[in-house]
């Protein structure tokens, strides 16, 4: 009776991982689909900015639709060809950046082509762009104390954004902390490694290696170099 039980539990895991095996298989495939579609149309899109690809012309049937529909509506409804159905940022788009600094009460304009990471863009992929841009900031951006990227104005001819900074908001440069046995120096984002060294844990003394463990912040490349000399002496 018993191992007649466990024969049962034992098809029933089985049963339950196959089908969650199937389930996970099936969304994967249906996500990947997804991704691989909107990464064609964004592809073939660009193409056809960067190239200039013309626009195909109607067919004659397709010319008399379009007047007799203008004609119904008075004209407010027609078509033109080769109008975008929604605005994009074009290679040849004016790219105007604002950089305001809040420490120092600055603001200074640069006109230059709209970066790479946009072009092909719409208003709303722009919007998502620049969410994910301010969630993981470049190591230069953060020393730098980016506190926001907003974007001011929009259209096809001409886009604006706005870059607000304040050094005083940057907590920290550096932290260091213990990674297998070592004393290794990390970036203020806390994922690059600035240093490593070749100071071993061990040999610290206990109040050290319970500092370490918890990481400590530095403000600037003087403490830092300060820090480490005391470790070393």
């Amino acid at each position: 009776m018993r191992i007649k039980r466990a024969y049962i539990y034992l098809l029933s895991f089985l049963t339950l991982s196959i089908l969650f095996s199937c389930c996970y298989y099936l969304s994967y495939r249906h996500a990947l689909r997804q991704f691989n579609k909107r990464a064609v149309e964004k592809a073939e899109r660009l193409a056809d900015l960067y190239a200039g690809a013309p626009t195909p012309l109607p067919s004659p049937a397709e010319t008399a639709g379009l007047q007799e529909n203008a004609d119904d509506s008075g004209g407010d409804d027609a078509v033109s060809a080769g109008v975008l159905p929604e605005p994009v940022v074009l290679p040849s788009t004016k790219y105007i950046l604002e950089v305001y600094d809040r420490k120092e009460g600055t603001l200074t304009t640069v006109e230059q082509n709209p970066p790479a990471d946009i072009v092909g863009l719409t208003r709303e992929e722009i919007e998502d762009y620049l969410d994910d841009y301010m969630r993981d900031l470049t190591l230069s951006e953060y020393n730098k104390g980016l506190l926001s990227y907003e974007m001011l104005s929009f259209s096809d001819r001409e886009v604006k954004f706005r870059k607000s900074y304040d050094a005083d908001m940057v907590p920290y440069r550096f932290y260091v902390a213990v990674r297998n046995g070592y004393v290794v120096v990390y970036n203020s984002d806390l994922k690059s490694i600035y240093e490593y060294t070749h100071i071993e844990a061990k040999y610290l003394p206990e109040e050290d290696r319970v500092a370490l463990s918890n990481g400590i912040y530095i403000n600037n490349i003087d403490e830092l170099y300060a820090l480490l000399e005391s470790y070393t002496s």
